[in-house]
């Protein structure tokens, strides 16, 4: 029987997450097309996962009691983080084409990188930024990213979007050591859902009278793209580091293309397929270095017991 390491169950609860999230544009569309706008996709993405997330904890028995303090901490990371990053990135797709908004988003595992390596939480190595500057590639064939006509308000919002987002990673990698990824989770959707149920009634831009697969397709948002997508991320992140978290979290796009084929019929470039190659060799060399390091610290702990013995 195999024993996997801590190391590597982190990585497939990242891994994990990113399926989760990689439904989130598909569940997106399809709420579009039932006649949803943009704020009412979040809210109920959000108030759906809230309330679920409160039913599982009930139903595993696990209490959701954390200090006022944290409590606040969470709140802010739903509210502030995650839901003005959700709003910006919403906002960017306005102005920009998808590729190039899901092209900003995704230099936060760079943005993410280089703070933690300027606040002293990780260590930046030459195999990391070998393993991002692949991953930037294979993302850069995978979307298709096109700079013709760009609009200079969309790429501040789209960039904005990844700024924050590496905020609430690094935050959340320092909020999350002693609290239940589940609790986490429930608290940091529950202050989204509240964040954006107020914003969309003040501004009358909720929208309720949809079809049944309008709700489907929110309640899809919910479950996979929001529950499983946030509640795997706070899992392995506490595991593996936000850094390399956030490198292994671009299996996102890849799942997100495979998917499109799959459901929505869309079509599979030569690129696509070998971004989608790239973004995968990157993660498996962040293992592999991660390993490597691993049992290169086990050798040095090793031969200075057996120096302190002499």
């Amino acid at each position: 029987m195999v024993l996997l390491s801590q190391q590597n169950i982190g990585a497939l609860l990242v891994l994990f997450s990113a399926a989760g999230f990689s439904t989130l544009a598909i569940f997106i569309k399809l709420a579009f097309a039932a006649g949803a706008n943009t704020l009412t996709i979040l809210t109920m993405r959000f108030a759906l996962a809230s309330l679920c997330l409160w039913m599982l904890l009930k139903l595993f028995h696990i209490s959701p009691k954390v200090k006022i303090k944290t409590v606040l901490k969470l709140g802010l990371m739903g509210a502030v983080g995650y839901g003005s990053m959700s709003l910006l990135f919403a906002a960017s797709l306005q102005y920009l084409p998808a590729s190039l908004s899901e092209m900003l988003l995704f230099t936060y595992p760079i943005l993410v990188s280089i703070l933690s390596f300027l606040i002293g939480d990780e260590q930046f190595s030459w195999q990391k930024g070998l393993a991002l500057a692949i991953c930037f590639l294979g993302l850069f064939f995978i979307l298709g990213v096109s700079l013709a006509g760009i609009s200079h308000l969309g790429i501040i919002l789209g960039l904005g979007s990844a700024i924050i987002y590496s905020c609430y990673i690094i935050i959340g990698k320092r909020v999350l050591q002693n609290v239940h990824p589940l609790v986490a989770t429930t608290y940091v959707s529950t202050a989204a859902a509240f964040a954006f149920t107020i914003y969309s009634s003040t501004t009358n831009q909720l929208v309720l009278t949809l079809p049944f697969q309008g709700w489907l397709a929110l309640f899809g948002t919910a479950s996979f793209g929001t529950i499983v997508g946030i509640l795997g991320f706070f899992a392995g992140l506490n595991k593996i580091g936000a850094a390399n978290a956030s490198i292994i979290s671009t299996a996102e796009p890849v799942l997100t293309v495979l998917l499109s084929v799959l459901v929505l019929g869309e079509q599979l470039t030569f690129l696509q397929f070998l971004g989608g190659l790239l973004v995968v060799a990157s993660i498996l060399l962040l293992q592999l270095c991660t390993e490597d390091q691993k049992v290169d610290n086990r050798t040095l702990d090793v031969a200075s017991c057996q120096t302190s013995d002499q």
